[in-house]
Order: C-alpha cells, then structure tokens, then sequence
C-alpha cells in the first residue's frame, strides 16, 4: 500500500487550500488556522475581531521515536493461564508464526500480556464492569511479570520492555520501564509509541474483532478517522463549533433571559421597572438605556423619576421643635426692644445728629456768626461748639441703639419666616397623601407677613409644629415607601445587571458569528476532501482483503465511505445480497462480520506510518466456515510479504489450511500442564505429531504396559485418520471442488472404514472394499493393522507396540501418497 497524503503535514495542506480559496473571507480564513493551531489561538483572534492576526507557523508533526519494530520475544509470568514464566519465541521480521493450542492452553494469554505490556490496558476488559478484570492474576503463581524484546530498525541492540507486579499490587499500579541495549532506562511512553499505539492499534483479539462493528458505524468511523490523522482537523471543527455555540448560546440565553425579565418587570409599579420593560421588549435592545433604567438615572434631561423624587422625599431636612422655639423667643426679644426705644428721641437722634455734624463743620470752615439754619446772630461760638460736639456723641449712642433694635428683629423676623419647611410641587406626583401637608403649609404660608415680631412669633408658635409634624410623617411615608419599591425592584435589578453583562457580550460577539459559521462551513467541506482522499488507500485495500475473505459469500461489498459529522458521522458500507442492495450489518452472518472486520484492521495496522512492523490477531477462525479459513490463509500469507504476522488460534483449519496451500509458516504449540505450567514448541503435522507422541509413549519406561495398550493405538488411529483426511482435502481441493463440500464430505465419514473409503475410491459408500485395496496394494500386513486400529483400545492384544507405530507410519505415508 502506498504511502497517502499523510506525508503532507495537516496544517500545511489546509493553509494551502485556504490561500487558493479567493471565495473565501479572508477572516474567515484566518480563523480556520488559529483553529488548527489550538483553541488558545483561535480565542486569541476572536479577541482581536478587528485585525485577527496569523497564527504562529505550525511545529512539524510529532512522529514515532522508534520505528520498525518486530518482536523477538514475549514472556509472561504469573497472568491470566500462565503460573511459573513461559517465553514465546519468535524469528523477528517479515513472516507468518501461527500459534496454536486447545481452549485454555493459555496461547491467549501472550497475545493479552503483549496487548496490556504495551498499551496499559486489554480489550478484554475495557469499557466493562470491574468483574471482567478479576482473574487477571494467575491462581497458582503470585509473581506476575510480562516482558517483550523487541528488534529496532536502526538500534544495533535489543529493545526489552515490561510490566511487573508486586505480589499484592493491584492490575492498575505496576511497575513498568523500557531498555535499548546499551541506552539508559527509560519509560514505556519514552518510546515514543503512546499516540501511535491508539492510530495504528498493532493488536486484534477475539473480544474486539467481534464489537469493531457491533459498537456501531460512529465508533467505527471514530477508529477509521484517527488513523487518517485528522484528528487536528476534528479538534479546529470542534474548537469552531463550540466558539459558535457559545456565541449563539449567549445571545439565545440573553433573549430568554430577557423575556422572563420582562415578566417579573411587569409586577414591579415603579418607573425604572417599566422603563426598562419597554427597553427590553424592543426589537433591538439599547443597553445603555437599560442600564439608566437601572440606576434609575433617565437618559433624557429633566425627566425626573417617582423614585428620584421619593429619594429627595425620604431625605427631606425638617427643622426641629427646639428650633422653631428658639426662633419664636428670638422674635420676642426683638419685639422687646423696639418695644423699649418706641417714643423716644432716639429714632431720630441720627437724624439730629447728622445736621449738627454739617453745622460743627459750618463752624469749623467759616469760624463764629450767626447760625445758618435759624439765622440768630452770634450763634456759632467756641462754646457752642463744644457743647453741640458732645451732643454729637449722645445723639450717636442713641441712634446706635435703635438701630441694632431693628437690625435685632428683622433678623429674627427672616429666621422664623425662613425656617425649612422644603416643598416641591413635584411631590405630589410620588403618589403619597399630601393633603395634611399641603393645608399645614397653607396655613403657615398665610401668616407669614405678619407685621410685628410679636404677631409673627404667635403665628409661628401656632402653625410650625403641625407643618413640622405634617412633614415628618410625609418624610417617612416616603421613606417607607422607596423602602417598599426598593425591595421589589432590588433583586430583579440584580438580575437585570447580571443580564446587562451577558447582552454586553452577546452583542460584542454576535458580528464574529457569521465569520465563524463560514470558517466552520470551509473546514467541513475541506475536512471531507482531505478525509476522503487518505481514506481512498485503505477502502482499496479493505476492499482487497475482503476479496480474499468472502470466498463463497453471497454477499458483495461495495465501496467503503465516512460520511458525516459530529453524531451523524458513519461508515457507509454498501452491501448487496446476490445482487440485492441490504444493509450491511443486518445480512451478513457472523463469519462475514468478522471478515470484514479483519478487512478494517489489516489495512489500518498495515499503513505505512505505523512504527509496529508486527501485527498480533488472536482466534480470527471462530464463526467462519470453511472456506473462509483458506481466504484467510491467503490474506495472511500476503501480509506476511512485509509484517510480522503472529496468529493464535484453536482451531485446527487454519494450520491445515496453511500446510495444504504450501503457505510459509512457523507453527508453535502451547500445552498447559498441571499448576498452569505452560510450554511452547514447534509444531508437527498432525500424521507427524501422533506418530511421534506414540513413539515416545512406547518407549517411556515407566508406563505401565495396560496403559501404554491402550493409548498407543489410539494415537495410531489419529495418524491414520489426519492421514485420510490430508488425502482428501489435497486431491478434491486440487480438482477445483468446493472448500465447504469437502470438508462436509469429511465430516459425514464418522468411521475410521468410511473415511478410508473417502480417501481411497471418493466414496464413504464402498468401505466393504477397504480391505480388499488394503491388503493388495498397502503391503503385508497392511490389512491386520488397519483392523486393530480400528478396534483400538478395545481390541485385545495388538502385538509389540513399536511394530504398531512403525507400521503406521508406512500405511500413513502410503495414503498420504494416493492424493
């Protein structure tokens, strides 16, 4: 498979297809690669919505830090079937290694402790209950420890990796650490495999070959996607996607917000309440009104509000009573003493002495004569002057007196007619009763002019306690009542604050909307071209794969395809059933499903970016049908042309399979013995094994000689019967007939005679003549010794037991020899 376009680093490729892109708004541009360079970058230029800025040029891709890996080794102590430590050995480099070995042999038990070594974790259990991990621990050996050696491309030394466990260590907290001959140590994540272990998954077992499709298309779409590596891709759409949800979210909270706003606002008699409704009932909101409305300041000049004026109501300054009384004794005592000068020269003594200061200055200029006012000869004289100079001062003291009387109550008179009694017509728009208030200011208005201190301190004793006694209650009816507006309008005018905040942000981010949701559509667009054209290798080679592995299927697979985005994205698999479209999943039988899993996984793991040159797939046989198992074979042995291909199977088709088709291949055994001592050894044909087995039984000393009459036989028989078989698959296989007759055939032959008959005439019907072709073609003897291994164990004396075995492998060869 060739290399695709993941040679060309993601960001590169995009920023080329947006720099050609002459549709497209280059702000919108812009925005895509801050995306892909993270969501610190694009909220960066989301900040900067004026002039975005380019982000900074990508960092090259992060790749393996060592590749070309093939497994030399995988050893296992104390985990899952495994006791004491058993070691699968095996040649590193390009071939197949099929390991077989019956159902709890252990034989899964490498491939799972490979699995959990190098990943941390097993398909066994992920994603399921607790229960599943139970167990893990072998029952007969405390110690458990997974080690893998491994050959690196370019490293002249070994690479050994492991897990080990302390004897109480819970699965979760082992120790775990990486060596590269003559390296220092380092972690398992130091070997740079982290990532590559997710995109390029080198392990298959039996749990996930059966839920890689039943997890559905968009888990599969999700595995298929990773390996493509879009994931920056996947992050830029989801990082834009949620840049836009949050930007709608906001605006969409805001008007919900808004409207319940308005509901709570319409139970609330107060002016900012309604003022603000009607702002926010309009179709575009002025959010500095608003948050006028809220401060209960108007955006208008002189529009005052019923709260502004209740404000002013509440903090009305009254006078006291101690001060209306003082102001009252004040007028009194003033009255007093104008009282007191009333009728006295001293009103006019200024007067008088105003005239004779103009007289004594007369005197002083023009010197004695007669007086310039009454004309009385010599009246101007030195004595007279002196004596009308003293008369000056006593006039002054006189008139000094008079006039701080007056000065004295007009004082008095303009502190009681200005005490504060503050109103404001506007007062009784704060819809508060003033009608106690209005009369007592009335009243007091009215007797304000009074004309003499004494009648004005009378008016003022009368009237200003009840207008001060009027007030004060309407100062606290205020009060009470902004109190009472106050707490309706407190805790929605809270929430409309919080509110005016999320507005303010909606507002400011709604023109980013339609860039990002061009940004958003580019990138969808362009992530399914890109996506489609590195898909194109792997759906080629699936599809290759799937070829192989159909064999007899009525059921043809049509081109793969990923489709679709966020919860609609699928594999689309077009499936038609003897040239009837189907859906896929619901035709094709569970053998066909593993298949096509398989077709999945071998492309994906195969990809040339993958550091793993091995590949580990463990019980591929189950649920597929004859053959099937030769397709796989097939595919097997092709991908061994350039991977380590290691197989674990029960099943003994795929090792026939493999010997039949001349398909090279190195086949191991695993045995358990007692105490979960597990073994691991070349493996035989089955003609080879049992002759082999029998030979080593006959010639083990302390077997008793009952015992070794009875197994020997049987084993005898085995050779025979893998012998017949071999015959058959080889000669009718070889003539071009169906895989799944033959090896029906094979199954209807239920007797040692039958299947003899199949082997030698085609016919299971003609075991009559058995005997007859035994004796003239197989040799001497050749018929008594079919008939004992007939018998088996049960059959009496069979004569020195070497002879047995020796024979059989004559008769064995000599039907191996008939295809």
């Amino acid at each position: 498979m060739s290399a695709h376009a993941n040679d060309t680093p993601l960001r590169t490729l995009v920023q080329s297809r947006v720099d050609a892109d002459t549709k497209l708004d280059p702000a919108a541009g812009l925005l895509i690669l801050a995306a892909l360079a993270g969501p610190d970058s694009l909220t960066a230029a989301l900040q900067d919505q004026h002039t975005p800025k380019k982000p900074q040029a990508q960092k090259p891709e992060a790749t393996p830090t060592h590749r070309g890996a093939f497994l030399r080794s995988i050893a296992v102590e104390g985990f899952r079937g495994i006791g004491p430590e058993a070691a699968l050995h095996l040649t590193p480099g390009p071939g197949l290694t099929l390991v077989v070995g019956r159902n709890g042999s252990g034989k899964s038990s490498f491939a799972e402790g490979l699995e959990l070594l190098l990943t941390g974790d097993s398909r066994r259990w992920s994603g399921r209950t607790s229960i599943w991990k139970e167990g893990w621990r072998n029952l007969h050996h405390k110690p458990a420890k997974l080690v893998a050696e491994l050959l690196l491309e370019g490293q002249p030394g070994p690479c050994r990796a492991w897990r080990e466990w302390t004897d109480d260590a819970e699965l979760e907290t082992p120790s775990a650490a990486a060596q590269i001959q003559g390296q220092p140590r380092t972690t398992l994540d130091g070997l740079g495999w982290w990532s590559a272990l997710q995109t390029y998954r080198p392990f298959l077992s039996y749990n996930e070959l059966g839920s890689l499709l039943e997890d559905g298309p968009s888990k599969l779409y999700d595995q298929v996607f990773s390996i493509l590596g879009l994931g920056e891709i996947a992050d830029a759409q989801n990082a834009l996607a949620e840049a836009r949800k949050t930007r709608d979210k906001a605006a969409k909270d805001a008007k919900a917000r808004a409207k319940d706003l308005c509901a709570r606002l319409k139970q609330i008699p107060d002016d900012r309440a309604e003022k603000a409704r009607t702002l926010l009932e309009a179709k575009t909101w002025d959010l500095t009104a608003i948050e006028a409305a809220l401060t209960g300041q108007s955006s208008e000049a002189g529009d005052a509000s019923s709260v502004d004026t209740l404000r002013r109501i509440a903090s009305l300054a009254v006078p006291t009573l101690d001060e209306i009384v003082e102001r009252v004794d004040k007028l009194r005592q003033a009255g007093k003493r104008l009282e007191e000068t009333k009728g006295t020269l001293a009103a006019r003594s200024a007067e008088l002495a105003d005239i004779l200061d103009r007289t004594l200055h007369f005197h002083t200029q023009h010197g004695d004569g007669p007086c310039p006012v009454c004309g009385r000869d010599a009246a101007l004289t030195p004595k007279w002057h002196e004596q009308k100079a003293s008369e000056v001062q006593a006039l002054r003291d006189d008139a000094r007196a008079a006039h701080d009387a007056h000065a004295q109550a007009q004082q008095a008179t303009d502190a009681a007619r200005n005490l504060p009694f503050p109103w404001d017509p506007a007062f009784q728009n704060a819809g508060l009763d003033t009608a106690s208030v209005v009369a007592a200011l009335t009243e007091w208005t009215q007797g304000t002019d009074a004309k003499t201190p004494e009648a004005l301190a009378d008016h003022v004793e009368q009237t200003a306690p009840p207008l001060l006694e009027a007030l004060t209650a309407f100062r606290d009816a205020g009060k009470a009542e902004l109190e009472r507006r106050q707490d309706l309008w407190r805790p929605v005018a809270t929430d409309l604050l919080t509110w005016l905040d999320q507005a303010k942000q909606a507002e400011a981010a709604t023109p980013q909307l339609k860039t990002l949701k061009a940004a958003e559509k580019w990138l969808k667009n362009a992530s399914a071209a890109i996506r489609d054209e590195r898909f194109a290798p792997i759906a080629e080679k699936a599809d290759e794969v799937w070829k192989f592995l159909r064999q007899q299927s009525h059921v043809e697979l049509g081109p793969m395809r990923l489709e679709g985005t966020a919860n609609k994205r699928r594999v689309t698999l077009d499936v038609t059933v003897d040239g009837v479209e189907g859906a896929a999943l619901g035709v094709m039988s569970q053998g066909e499903l593993h298949a096509l899993a398989l077709s999945l996984f071998i492309p994906r793991a195969t990809l040339p970016e993958s550091p793993f040159r091995f590949l580990v797939i463990d019980d591929p046989v189950q649920s597929m049908d004859p053959a099937r198992v030769e397709g796989l074979a097939e595919v097997l042995d092709k991908t061994a042309q350039d991977r380590q291909v290691i197989v674990f199977t029960h099943d003994d088709r795929l090792p026939e399979a493999v010997r039949r088709m001349s398909i090279p291949a190195t086949i191991v055994e695993v045995t358990r013995r007692e105490g979960s001592r597990v073994e691991t050894r070349p493996s035989l044909d089955p003609v080879k094994r049992n002759i082999d087995d029998a030979m080593a039984l006959v010639r083990t000393d302390s077997l008793p000689p009952k015992l070794a009459a009875r197994v020997v036989p049987g084993l005898c028989r085995q050779a025979v019967e893998a012998a017949c078989q071999e015959a058959v698959r080889r000669r009718h296989l070889g003539n071009g007939k169906p895989y799944a007759d033959v090896e029906r055939a094979l199954e209807a032959a239920d007797k040692l005679t039958k299947l003899a008959a199949l082997a030698l005439f085609d016919d299971p019907e003609r075991a009559g003549d058995v005997m007859t072709r035994l004796n003239k073609e197989g040799g001497r003897g050749t018929g008594d010794l079919f008939q004992a291994l007939n018998r088996g164990a049960h059959g009496g004396d069979t004569g020195p037991l070497e002879h047995m075995v020796r024979d059989t492998e004559k008769l064995a060869g000599w039907i191996r020899g008939l295809a």
